[in-house]
């Protein structure tokens, strides 16, 4: 049996129109809705995605509050700075206290390896000296 003879204007169309959108997204001109291949104009407020002008007029999104992407991206934007400018203030308060943490920390580390050595040296100074009296006593108790 034979294969279905192929419809070679549908195929160079289909060819054509993949082509054509490949070159649109290579470029990076716009991205395009992946449901209609059309520009994203939109930005839906209550879904959160950007939306082609034919997909705020579908049941999805047709009662929902739509803003031009531009403006979306301008808020969004505003939003992340100032974000961001929240987060380096909270920066600036907290390393230098972070700092001083890490300073503390290694100035009681070092008085604490003093005073073990200290102990250390007590300690050995204490057997030494009673290593002496020992003997003091085990010389008298021998005459």
């Amino acid at each position: 049996m034979s294969e279905p003879p192929c419809n070679l204007a549908l195929k160079n169309l289909c060819e054509a129109f993949l082509q054509e959108r490949s070159q649109r997204a290579s470029a990076g001109s716009e991205v395009l809705c992946s449901v209609h291949c059309e520009k994203l104009k939109l930005f839906c407020l209550e879904d959160k995605p950007p939306v082609c002008l034919v997909c705020q007029a579908s049941k999805k999104h047709k009662s929902h509050d739509c803003v031009p992407i531009d403006k979306a991206i301008q808020d969004h934007k505003e939003e992340l700075q100032t974000a961001l400018e929240l987060l380096q203030e909270k920066e600036k308060v907290f390393k230098p206290s972070q700092h001083t943490d890490t300073q503390i920390k290694e100035e009681f580390e070092k008085l604490h390896q003093f005073l073990r050595a200290e102990e250390e040296a007590k300690i050995a100074a204490l057997k030494e000296e009673e290593e002496q009296k020992r003997q003091m006593m085990k010389e008298k108790m021998e005459r």
